[in-house]
């Protein structure tokens, strides 16, 4: 099955994470990529996860360099087979490092998928069978509170 975390509130990775730790939990197998998100995440030192590795830094405006970091991540999911893969802001790389068909083809795998990300996509969201929209209400970030290690990242 296909599920979906989206929107601006917080928590779409925490509860992705989540359900991974659940899986792992019941001695299920479970992948993780990251995109839009460096290597230093703080959630990569505790999960019991595979994780495809992210890049060292992600660059204000990313460009070729990540394409081909994108590329091998899209590699990395079409041969993998854990029982579940986790594709972190995987929405918001589509229609601009991966094409929409292309997306559409990397879920139809036999793995229960997890997406996070921003905004909604028709294509994607038909084809989900959990969609949950995390809204913000309030967040520290309004006034100017800057992102916290080990609660924003």
């Amino acid at each position: 099955m296909i599920h979906i975390y989206y929107g601006y509130g917080k928590g779409k990775t925490t509860a992705a994470l989540g359900l991974g730790m659940r899986a792992c939990g019941a001695g299920k197998s479970v992948a993780l990529v990251q995109f839009f998100k460096s290597n230093k995440s703080s959630e990569l030192k505790s999960v019991p996860f595979d994780v495809f590795e992210a890049p060292e830094s992600i660059p204000f405006n990313p460009g070729k360099e990540y394409q081909a970091w994108v590329d091998s991540a899209l590699e990395y999911i079409e041969k993998c087979n854990s029982d579940v893969i986790i594709l972190d802001e995987f929405i918001d790389v589509i229609d601009g490092f991966v094409p929409l068909e292309k997306a559409l083809e990397l879920i139809e795998k036999e793995s229960e998928i997890v997406i996070t990300g921003h905004r909604e996509i028709e294509a994607l969201f038909d084809r989900a069978d959990y969609i949950t929209h995390m809204e913000k209400v309030k967040h520290p970030f309004d006034k100017g509170v800057k992102a916290r290690k080990g609660i924003e990242f």
